[in-house]
């Protein structure tokens, strides 16, 4: 099994809140593809805290990390579902990472 995490920042450059329409239409797709999700946090409002490096500036963002498991990893898909997320919430880079995983 694989495990694969997208971490969607809460808020866009400017410091303003992402809809929330956008979270759920996220979930659903993701619920669709790989038949479930967990969410964490589950409530955007208790986001994590992630920081990230660039040219030497370290930068902070809010952040919920969505997860799925899945029997194959299907990169072809991950790279173009990674493109639309970067449009959808109006991001440079969407960080998404996978790894196997043995369910017990």
């Amino acid at each position: 099994m694989y495990r694969i995490q997208i971490y969607l920042p809460i808020s866009y450059n400017d410091g303003t809140k992402i809809e929330a329409n956008k979270f759920s239409l996220t979930k659903e797709e993701l619920i669709k593809k790989f038949g479930g999700i967990t969410a964490m946090p589950l409530d955007p409002n208790l986001a994590l805290d992630g920081w990230w490096q660039d040219k030497g500036t370290v930068y902070k963002d809010k952040i919920v990390i969505l997860q799925v498991d899945c029997k194959e990893l299907n990169k072809r898909f991950l790279k173009k579902y990674k493109s639309l997320l970067k449009k959808r919430f109006k991001q440079e880079e969407i960080y998404i990472s996978s790894s196997e995983v043995e369910i017990i």
